[in-house]
């Protein structure tokens, strides 16, 4: 009897074994992060451990070290499955994010006498006539529900003559996109605290899908970095300050990263061909900042992740700091100081590192640069083996932090790609340059605002290489170097000091 007990609990214990093993096997293949050597591995190692307790079993004295080795390893098994389901759930959460959420508010002078949208029954309603007008005309319908009649309106061009209007008493009420507060606080530098919210419409919109690559991994492609300038929320839509198009050839293993200044004097994709700064596009939606720099540099971007202040100092911080190569010794108006060299920063510095432009030589052009040197320090610290420890927590904490339009089975496919062959990226650099002047704008009419304007030899030449990295291929790479290798007249790009 007392070996027949002891058979049947040897039986319970595989049993359990194989379960586990089976189900952490079946867990790897379907988040599709690892690729088929792993699996392969792990399947060797689990049929190995099977194979050993199996074995434990038949003689009395290796039994009781078998159970006690087949407890560790479900036990670890179950703690490898719960890596990995936590991080397809934190991918499949931070994927696919093609909402942008934008804050409509009814905005009448502090001392006005209404209260809520409900007491502007023959209040005249100054808006937007073209700018963001999608958006007006819904708050509008909130309020024409709420006071039971059509609303009288008055159309102005821009901004200032919206606000212009209000403070005259010309209109009662203006309803304005929250989005373009800090535009207003620009000039109206008490308008906060010289009028009151009557009533907040949140508008989700679902952004334009586009076309999926058939293999990101075999296949290069472009994607727009947008850090946005305020904190909370990464739906909200808001001024775009960062400006990267980051190409990716994930066959010569090469990335680019441009950056264009947030002044950048284009026209927008919804201005009619009326040229406003770069960063106000971002107030229209990350698809606006996507289409209008297609339309500057003559090329498709496929992707775009965006971040805002929060996500930069949270993911720096997860990451236990990065080191950042700064041009330049200076000191940021946020406090922080920087040398010249690889500076070991945390999430705060990391902002103020990318925030301060007046501080350092060639201000937004030099900004631009730091930003393209911040983008570097944290992509060489996501993709060291060193990070594998915070790999599910950082993953987390992007979801929260990051929107991009990339879909769960791209961004696995791109890990899947690393864990396997862990290979060194060559980051390249390209900066978009012009010439600083003041100028009216789509979204201010009348009031001249600093501007740079392009220098479209600079955007042609961008042009050029991001359309080369794209077709480059290992052996063309390959040949390219030996051509430079014979060519004394050639110079090489830029590259970084290592860092130590």
């Amino acid at each position: 009897m007392k070996t027949l007990l002891s058979r049947k609990i040897s039986i319970v214990f595989l049993v359990i074994q194989l379960l586990v093993s089976a189900a952490l096997i079946g867990i790897a293949f379907y988040v599709g992060l690892f690729s088929m050597k792993y699996m392969v591995a792990l399947i060797g190692v689990s049929v190995f451990f099977l194979a050993y307790v199996i074995i434990s079993q038949m003689t009395d004295k290796n039994r009781i070290i078998g159970r006690i080795l087949c407890g560790v390893i479900c036990l670890f098994y179950a703690g490898g499955g719960y890596y990995c389901i936590n991080t397809y759930s934190a991918i499949d959460e931070m994927a696919d994010q093609q909402v942008k959420v934008d804050q409509i508010s009814c905005i009448v002078l502090k001392d006005d006498p209404a209260q809520s949208i409900y007491d502007t029954k023959d209040y005249k309603f100054g808006i937007l006539d073209v700018s963001d007008r999608a958006n007006t005309d819904k708050m509008l319908a909130e309020v024409q529900k709420a006071i039971g009649q059509e609303p009288l309106k008055a159309e102005y061009q821009d901004i200032d003559t919206l606000v212009d209007a209000l403070y005259a008493k010309d209109v009662n009420a203006i309803v304005i996109n929250e989005v373009n507060r800090n535009l207003i606080e620009d000039y109206y530098k008490t308008f906060s605290e010289d009028t009151r919210v009557l009533n907040t419409h949140k508008v989700e919109t679902v952004i334009e899908e586009k076309e999926k690559l058939d293999d990101i991994t075999t296949t290069p492609f472009n994607v727009y970095l947008s850090g946005n300038d305020v904190y909370g929320d990464i739906k909200t839509s808001s001024r775009s300050d960062v400006n990267v198009i980051m190409t990716v050839n994930p066959n010569t293993k090469e990335i680019l990263l441009t950056s264009t200044p947030r002044d950048y004097y284009v026209p927008t994709s919804v201005s009619n061909g009326i040229p406003d700064k770069l960063t106000h596009a971002g107030n229209h939606g990350v698809d606006c900042s996507v289409k209008t720099l297609e339309m500057l540099y003559k090329i498709d971007i496929d992707y775009y992740i965006r971040v805002n202040f929060t996500s930069i100092k949270k993911i720096v911080d997860l990451l236990g700091g990065v080191k950042v190569y700064s041009d330049y010794d200076f000191t940021s108006r946020w406090g922080p100081g920087f040398k010249k060299g690889y500076n070991h920063v945390n999430g705060k510095e990391a902002l103020a590192f990318c925030r301060e432009r007046y501080t350092i030589p060639n201000g937004d052009a030099q900004r631009g640069r730091n930003h393209q040197h911040m983008v570097e320090a944290i992509l060489n610290k996501a993709m060291s083996p060193n990070i594998l420890p915070k790999y599910t927590k950082l993953l987390k904490t992007a979801s929260k932090n990051f929107q991009t339009n990339m879909s769960t089975k791209e961004i696995t496919s791109l890990v899947k790609m690393q864990l396997d062959d862990m290979s060194q990226w060559k980051i390249k650099y390209a900066n978009a340059t012009g010439t600083g002047a003041k100028k009216t704008t789509f979204s201010i009419r009348y009031r001249l605002l600093y501007v740079c304007i392009p220098d479209y030899n600079s955007v042609e030449k961008i042009t050029n290489k991001i359309k080369h990295l794209l077709k480059a291929t290992p052996d063309s790479q390959e040949e390219e170097k030996d051509n430079k290798d014979n060519t004394e007249d050639n110079t090489s790009s830029q590259s970084l000091p290592e860092i130590k």
